[in-house]
């Protein structure tokens, strides 16, 4: 199976390449596997670094992962970011994201 574009295997992990949208409504994301990011949007404001902190929480409890194998490693300051996912293969990213639409 191909993984989508956003999902790349590393010596370190695996990054996630997402589109933030902070101040949404509801915590979601929308996972489209033809698309270059994966979009999430976040009820944490943009202040702060709420919305960076809120990110990683919530894709590690979507993944059912532990909140610390996730981590923001680009994009502090802009809605682009690359989260590392620690302990688990590309594979089971993408299938988890799969079964959460």
């Amino acid at each position: 199976m191909e993984l989508p574009k956003y999902i790349r295997e590393t010596p370190q992990g695996v990054t996630l390449v997402i589109r933030v949208q902070p101040r949404s409504s509801r915590d979601e994301f929308i996972a489209d596997p033809n698309a270059d990011q994966l979009k999430v949007r976040i009820t944490a404001p943009p202040v702060d670094s709420a919305a960076n902190n809120a990110l990683p929480k919530f894709i590690a409890k979507s993944l059912g992962i532990p909140p610390s194998a996730a981590s923001l490693i680009r994009g502090e300051k802009s809605r682009n970011k690359t989260l590392l996912i620690t302990g688990t293969d590309a594979q089971a990213v993408a299938e988890k994201l799969r079964a959460q639409k």
